[in-house]
């Protein structure tokens, strides 16, 4: 593996504990150049169950970037080398390089896919209807008069699955919600990056397919999921923020929805700038990766509270 002689290469003999889970972060991560390394802690937490680290493997990322306790134990298994990468330098790391960035982000965003689909039915076994569900959530919102949020939630449905089995419902629905469809807009031409959403508005639901990112402008955006019929706020975004960041990487369902708190202005961000932005955009690269990050961190601490499936 290249080295880099902006960033300090560190050593550990064979055999020394090099994080400990649960101790207080160091504030940086580890690229190891040469060596084995042997992670204890999470479940999966790197896909496959892998718990042997080698050259270009990484670890202390999610640590690393949001200066929260260390998740894993990481042992030398031999004598060993790592570059050591704080938050502060990482946007200067992803420009040196950009394969390990990459590999990065594509970790950052299994974890939360994993994440995701450990909480998505909470303690009930209940069976997955993608799509479908845009109707239970229009009914959701509508039990507790956020009716522009259900208003939302059924236009997409009716949209989205024309031969759903609730169709006809639906439609009586959005006839009796019309008078809150002032200011709401669902269809933007691709070439309308600015998009405007009036209060309590949906940007996206979850299961909605991705086709891109955002950044707030201005206003807030409430990032939520629906777990056992109760509303769980995953983040609460302000002026700067981006919210929908896996939309960039791929085109795979939304993992959960996001609101607009109060009037807001969003700048979307196709899917298809993705490359572009891997190759001249080292700071949104970092800033979704540090996203990513802290999003895993809100959706573990939901899921603890959450009790086991019967």
């Amino acid at each position: 593996m290249q080295a880099y002689p902006s960033f300090p290469l560190v050593s550990f003999p064979q055999g020394s504990m090099i994080t400990k889970q649960n101790a207080v972060s160091g504030g940086r991560f580890y690229v190891i150049q040469s060596g084995i390394a042997r992670i204890s802690g999470p479940e999966c937490y790197f896909p496959g169950g892998k718990d042997i680290l080698v050259s270009g493997d990484f670890f202390s990322v999610e640590s690393a970037l949001t200066l929260a306790d260390e998740q894993l134990s990481v042992t030398a298994e031999t004598d060993l080398t790592a570059i050591s990468v704080t938050k502060e330098a990482f946007p200067a790391f992803i420009k040196e390089n950009l394969p390990v960035s990459t590999k990065i982000l594509n970790h950052l965003s299994k974890r939360l896919s994993q994440i995701n689909e450990k909480s998505a039915m909470g303690k009930k076994k209940i069976p997955h209807n993608g799509l479908a569900r845009l109707y239970s959530f229009g009914k959701f919102y509508l039990k507790r008069n956020l009716f522009r949020t259900a208003y939302c939630a059924f236009h997409q449905y009716l949209k989205l699955c024309p031969s759903g089995k609730n169709i006809e419902n639906a439609r009586k629905y959005l006839d009796k919600l019309t008078s809150y469809s002032n200011g709401v807009r669902f269809d933007y031409y691709d070439r309308e990056i600015t998009r405007a959403y009036p209060v309590d508005s949906a940007i996206f639901f979850e299961r909605e397919p991705s086709q891109g990112m955002y950044v707030v402008r201005s206003g807030a955006v409430k990032v939520t999921r629906i777990i056992d019929d109760k509303e769980i706020t995953l983040a609460v975004l302000k002026a700067g923020d981006i919210v929908g960041q896996m939309g960039l990487i791929d085109t795979k369902p939304r993992s959960a929805t996001a609101i607009a708190c109060e009037d807001s202005e969003l700048l979307a961000i196709a899917h298809t700038a993705y490359l572009p932005i891997l190759k001249d955009g080292a700071h949104i690269l970092a800033r979704i990766c540090v996203t990513l990050a802290e999003r895993i961190a809100a959706q573990e601490k939901a899921v603890k509270g959450l009790p086991e499936c019967q």
